[in-house]
């Protein structure tokens, strides 16, 4: 059976969040359930409208309980921004990978935020190993954000970018410095896969990127779409019993 990739656009996906985001505030408030409110609000955002009307919390959800248009206004306001919650749009990113690498024998882990790291002199390590050699986060670079296993072993750096700006920049840094240290310390890494899962409309970064390091060897700048096409085109499917 022939797979194809699948098509996940994650910058629709980050307007459909935010528009989502949206909508669960505004329904909060019409509800009057506080729960919700204030689990989908910037609690920033809201206490700078307060201010700015002089009212209380209260005050102000009453008010636009009895005016849809204030609700929807405030909420579109309030709301917290999905190009904060770049986290979401990493796990499914991963996970859409994973969908179609896993038919063909490869796994793809989410880990958390302080799993495994690389170390400036070479090495990856876990958590225990990092708390027992009483290391600093100077002494190694940005954690991994998924582990590979089965037919081909490594790790992937994954990240979803869209527009300019600070954090947008360090995103590209980092991948310089992970695609550096892979080039530098190839000896002690062996053949294990890294993969750079970029998602983004900065192509002249990307492509920079791509470009500087497409001849090291165990090491791949890739998008979402050409990851699951490395792998459509390079390994066999999984026998199905």
């Amino acid at each position: 059976m022939t797979v194809s990739p699948i098509k996940l656009d994650c910058q629709n996906i980050r307007l459909e969040r935010q528009r989502i985001n949206n909508e669960l505030v505004y329904s909060s408030i019409v509800k009057n359930d506080l729960v919700n409110f204030n689990k989908y609000i910037n609690t920033n955002e809201l206490t700078r409208v307060l201010e700015e009307l002089d009212m209380s919390k209260d005050e102000l959800i009453d008010y636009c309980r009895k005016c849809d248009i204030t609700n929807r206004i405030l909420s579109g306001r309030i709301s917290k921004n999905a190009s904060r919650q770049g986290n979401k749009d990493e796990d499914l990113q991963l996970t859409t990978c994973n969908i179609t690498s896993s038919k063909y024998g490869i796994y793809i882990e989410n880990l958390s935020a302080t799993a495994y790291r690389p170390t400036k002199s070479g090495h990856i390590i876990d958590k225990k190993q990092y708390d027992k050699l009483n290391l600093k986060k100077n002494d190694c670079l940005k954690s991994f954000d998924a582990k590979i296993q089965g037919k081909i072993n490594g790790w992937i750096f994954a990240k979803v970018v869209y527009g300019e700006g600070g954090h947008q920049d360090n995103v590209f840094e980092e991948a310089h410095t992970l695609c550096d240290w892979v080039m530098n310390h190839n000896d002690l890494i062996g053949n294990q896969y890294y993969f750079v899962l970029i998602d983004t409309d900065l192509i002249y970064k990307f492509n920079d990127l791509h470009k500087k390091y497409k001849d090291v060897p165990y090491l791949f700048i890739v998008n979402n779409l050409s990851f699951q096409n490395y792998i459509i085109n390079n390994f066999e499917q999984q026998e199905i019993y």
